[in-house]
C-alpha cells in the first residue's frame, strides 16, 4: 500500500498511525530535498517584486552565493538572465498558469570567469492569495553548446572546403576549355581524338597525335647538356636520324643559311639574357633535299634560381609560302602590274643614286620621256584589253633598246621614262632615241590587228638641263611635248626656250580661268566663198582672247589648254551663243543667204545634254537651225562614243548642219561615213599648202570625188594664193576659205564684206569662169 491509499483503522491505533505518517512524510521530504539540493539542476523560485524566494544548493555552489546572505537581498539577475526577466515580465501580465522553456544563446559569466550556457524551464503559478511565483529550472548545456559550435565550425569548414573544391574544379574546367580552344585554333587540321576508356591513356594518345600531326616542328633543348629533342616530322625534313640530338647548338647552326646565322644568334642571346620575353626569329634552313626553306622559330627559356638558363622549348613553323607571298607583294609594290616595269618611286630612287654617282665622278646621264602619239584612239576603238596588250608589247620592245644598267618605268597610261646612267656623249643618246623610233617604223602586230604606233621622245641631260631629279624629269617632259607640237614621231632635247614656252603656257592656264568671267573673249569671222556664185556661203566664227597684259592671244596657244582643263565646255557654249546672236543680228539687218559656222570640241559632244544646249540657244535667240553649222574634226567620228552619236543624231534631226573639219588628216578608214549623215567635208589646210605636190593634189582630188559621190559639198581652207585657188577650181572644189579672200575680222569689219555682197569676190568668180 502506498501513501496515497487509505483504509479505516481502529481508534486505538490512530495516533500510532498518524505518527508513522508524519515520520514518513518527513523522510520523504528529506529524500526529495536531498534530490533537489544535490541534483545537477538549477532550481530557483523567485518573484519579480520580492526577488529570490528559494534556490537549491547546486545553484548556490554554481553561482558562489554566500549562505549567510538573505534570500530577499539576492539580486535575481545574478542567476536569471536579464533578457529572460524582461520576457517573463511580459508573460506575467497574462492570467493563468503556464510553463515554457527558454535557452539563452548568450553565455553567463560566473564569478570565477567561466562562461556557461543554461537552458531554462520556467513555470508560473499563483498561491491561494494570488501571488505569482516563477519556478525556473535550468540545465547546464555548455558542453552541448560547445559541441554545437564545434559541429557548426566543422560544418562551415566542410562547406568552405566544398566551395574551394568546386572553385578549383571550375578553375580546372576553365583552364581545360582554354587549352582546348587554343589547340583547336593552332591545329585546325588535326583529327579530333575520340575519348577512350582511361583518362591517362587518352592524354598520352592526344599528346602523341599532337606532336606527330602538327605542321609545326616541336623542340626541347637542354642547355646544360646541349641535347635537344625534335619532333619526328621535322627530323625527317632536316635529315636527322635520331630523336635526341647531341651538340645541338653546333649541329643546328650548320643547317642555317649563312646570311641568317648572325640574326639567329643575336635573337637567341637577347632572350637568354632576358632582354626579350620570348625567342622569335625568321630565317632559312637547308632541308635534306638541299633546298632552303623559311621558318619562324619561337621559344621560351627556363631559368634556375641563380638566373641561369637551363632549358628552352619551342616550335619551328614553315613560313616559306608566306615569305614568297611577301616577296610577290613587295615586287608588286615596286613594279607596274601591267608591264612589270619598275614604278615611278623605284625610278626616282635610281635616278637619285645615278645623279649622286655622276656628280662624284664628273659624268652625265640622260632621262627620256616617251609618250605614245595615238594610243587613245587605239585604246578607245579596240578596247582597253587590246590597249593593255599593246602597252605590254611596247614595254618589251623598249627594254630591247637599252642596257641592263638602264631603267625603264611606266609613269602614266601611255607614258614611259627611261634612265640612261653613265652617258659619254650626245651621240649615245641619239642612237638610243633613233633605235626606239625605228622599232615603230612598222605597225605592231597584235592578234588580227596591225596597229600603227608612233611615239614622241623628250630628252634631258644631267647636269646640262637640270641639277635635281625634279628638274630633269620636268625638262624631259617639256621636251616631249615640244616633240609632239613639232609633228610627233620624233625626239627633242630640252633647251631653255622650251621652258619659256611652258611658263607661258602655265600663265595662260592660270589666266584662262577668269577670261570668260571678265569678258576677255571676242569672236572674229572669216567668210567661206561659194566658187560657183562668188557669194558668201558661210561665216566661220573664230575665237580670240584679248588678254589685258599680253594682248591678243592666238587660239593656237590657249585652245589646247582649254581642252586639257575642260574649260572648253563653258567657253564653247559662249561661242555658240555669241555666234548665233550675231547671225540673228545680220538677219535682222536684212543680210541673208549665208549661215554661221562654229567649231565644236569633242568634250562638248561628250556632254549628254549638248544637243539640248544647242537647241535651247537657238530657241532663246529665235534663230532657225538651218543658219547654224557645227564643224567637228574627223577624230571625233573615229572615237565616237554612244553619247556623241546621240548628240549628232538629235542635232541633225533638229536641222543643224554638221561639217567634218580637217578631213583626211587621220589614219582611219571611211567606215564611219556609213554611220553618220553629214552636210559637208572640209579639206585641211596642210593639203592646200602643199597642193603643188602630186601626192597632196591627188588626196585633194580624192576627197572632192568622195564628197561629190556622197552628194556632199567640199570646202578647202587655208587658200592664200591665186595658184592654189585655180588648182582647187580645176579639181571641182565647191567652197574656199583663206587669206586670199579675207583674214578673220571682228564683227564691225565683217559687216562691210556682207554689205558689198557679190562684188567683193568677183575675181574668184571670174577665175572660175
Amino acid at each position: 500500500m502506498n501513501d496515497r491509499e487509505f483504509h479505516p483503522r481502529k481508534k486505538g491505533n490512530f495516533m500510532e498511525e498518524s505518527q508513522k505518517s508524519i515520520t514518513y512524510l518527513k523522510q520523504k521530504e528529506e529524500f526529495l530535498s536531498k534530490i533537489l539540493e544535490n541534483e545537477q539542476l538549477l532550481i530557483v523560485v523567485w518573484t519579480l517584486e520580492s526577488g529570490v524566494v528559494w534556490f537549491n544548493r547546486y545553484t548556490q555552489n554554481l553561482f558562489d552565493i554566500a549562505i549567510e546572505e538573505q534570500l530577499e537581498k539576492i539580486d535575481v539577475s545574478l542567476i536569471i538572465p536579464e533578457n529572460l526577466i524582461s520576457y517573463l515580465k511580459e508573460q506575467l501580465d497574462d492570467t493563468g498558469e503556464r510553463s515554457f522553456r527558454y535557452i539563452d544563446e548568450k553565455p553567463m559569466v560566473l564569478k570565477n570567469g567561466r562562461e556557461i550556457y543554461i537552458m531554462w524551464h520556467n513555470s508560473i503559478f499563483s498561491d491561494e492569495e494570488g501571488h505569482k511565483y516563477i519556478v525556473s529550472t535550468g540545465i547546464d548545456v555548455t558542453e552541448l553548446k560547445k559541441t554545437e559550435k564545434r559541429f557548426e565550425e566543422a560544418n562551415r569548414n566542410l562547406l568552405a572546403l566544398n566551395e574551394e573544391l568546386l572553385a578549383q574544379q571550375e578553375e580546372l574546367s576553365a583552364m581545360n576549355e582554354e587549352l582546348m580552344a587554343r589547340e583547336e585554333e593552332v591545329r585546325q587540321n588535326l583529327i579530333e581524338i575520340q575519348r577512350q576508356q582511361d583518362e591517362l591513356k587518352k592524354s598520352e594518345e592526344r599528346y602523341r597525335l599532337v606532336v606527330e600531326g602538327a605542321s609545326d616542328g616541336l623542340w626541347d633543348w637542354d642547355l646544360e647538356t646541349d641535347t635537344a629533342y625534335i619532333s619526328e616530322r621535322w627530323r625527317d625534313l632536316i635529315g636527322f636520324d635520331k630523336e635526341v640530338i647531341n651538340n645541338y647548338c653546333e649541329t643546328w647552326i650548320k643547317f642555317i643559311h649563312p646570311r641568317d646565322v648572325k640574326a639567329v644568334i643575336n635573337n637567341l642571346r637577347n632572350h637568354l639574357e632576358k632582354k626579350t620575353p620570348f625567342y622569335l626569329c625568321e630565317y632559312r634552313i637547308k632541308t635534306k633535299d638541299g633546298k632552303y626553306i623559311w621558318i619562324l622559330s619561337r621559344g621560351k627559356a627556363l631559368w634556375n634560381k641563380e638566373g641561369k638558363a637551363i632549358r628552352m622549348a619551342g616550335s619551328h613553323t614553315d613560313i616559306t609560302q608566306r615569305k614568297q607571298m611577301e616577296s610577290k607583294l613587295e615586287y608588286m609594290a615596286f613594279h607596274d602590274p601591267l608591264t612589270n616595269l619598275p614604278r615611278r618611286d623605284v625610278f626616282l630612287e635610281r635616278l637619285k643614286v645615278a645623279m649622286a654617282d655622276a656628280r662624284r665622278n664628273g659624268k652625265k646621264l640622260a632621262v627620256f620621256f616617251v609618250d605614245l602619239d595615238n594610243f587613245k584612239i587605239i585604246n578607245d576603238s579596240l578596247g582597253h584589253h587590246t590597249g593593255d596588250r599593246l602597252l605590254k608589247k611596247i614595254a618589251k620592245e623598249l627594254t630591247k633598246c637599252v642596257r641592263e644598267t638602264d631603267t625603264i618605268s611606266r609613269v602614266g597610261g601611255d607614258e614611259f621614262i627611261i634612265l640612261l646612267p653613265d652617258v659619254n656623249s650626245i651621240e649615245d643618246t641619239d642612237k638610243v632615241a633613233k633605235r626606239i623610233l625605228e622599232l615603230f617604223d612598222q605597225p605592231i602586230k597584235l592578234n588580227n590587228y596591225e596597229l600603227p604606233v608612233t611615239i614622241s621622245i623628250g630628252i634631258a641631260i644631267y647636269p646640262d638641263h637640270g641639277k635635281s631629279e625634279r628638274a630633269i624629269l620636268k625638262n624631259a617632259d617639256i621636251a616631249m611635248y615640244t616633240a609632239k607640237r613639232k609633228g610627233k614621231n620624233g625626239f627633242q632635247y630640252f633647251d631653255i626656250a622650251m621652258k619659256s614656252e611652258v611658263e607661258f603656257a602655265n600663265t595662260v592656264k592660270r589666266d584662262l580661268r577668269l577670261a570668260l568671267e571678265k569678258n576677255q573673249f571676242i569672236l572674229y569671222y572669216q567668210p567661206l566663198i561659194d566658187l560657183k556664185t562668188g557669194k558668201i556661203a558661210s561665216m566661220e566664227a573664230l575665237l580670240r582672247w584679248q588678254h589685258p597684259k599680253k594682248g591678243m592671244i592666238s587660239p593656237f596657244h590657249f585652245i589646247p589648254i582649254a581642252e586639257e582643263t575642260r574649260q572648253i565646255i563653258s567657253i564653247g557654249e559662249w561661242v555658240l551663243r555669241t555666234a548665233c546672236r550675231q547671225m540673228k543680228e545680220w538677219l535682222g539687218m536684212g543680210y541673208s543667204g549665208f549661215s554661221v559656222s562654229v567649231n565644236v570640241s569633242v568634250h562638248q559632244l561628250e556632254q549628254p545634254n549638248f544637243a539640248k544646249v544647242v537647241c535651247d540657244i537657238l530657241k532663246e535667240i529665235e534663230l532657225e537651225p538651218r543658219y547654224l553649222e557645227l564643224e567637228i574634226t574627223e577624230t571625233v567620228l573615229i572615237e565616237a562614243v554612244e553619247t556623241v552619236v546621240e548628240n549628232l543624231y538629235h542635232l541633225k534631226k533638229a536641222g543643224v548642219k554638221i561639217i567634218i573639219d580637217d578631213f583626211g588628216t587621220e589614219n582611219s578608214s571611211f567606215r564611219y561615213m556609213q554611220k553618220f549623215t553629214v552636210d559637208g567635208l572640209k579639206i585641211d589646210r596642210s593639203f592646200v599648202n602643199g597642193i603643188k605636190i602630186d601626192v597632196n593634189k591627188a588626196i585633194i582630188d580624192a576627197i572632192i570625188l568622195l564628197g561629190h559621190r556622197l552628194k556632199l559639198p567640199v570646202t578647202a581652207e587655208g587658200v592664200e594664193t591665186r595658184e592654189q585657188l585655180e588648182c582647187l577650181i580645176e579639181s571641182g572644189c565647191d567652197k574656199v576659205q583663206g587669206f586670199y579672200f579675207s583674214k578673220p575680222l571682228p564683227p564691225d569689219e565683217v559687216i562691210h564684206l556682207v554689205q558689198k555682197g557679190d562684188q567683193c569676190f568677183l575675181i574668184s568668180h571670174n577665175t572660175q569662169k
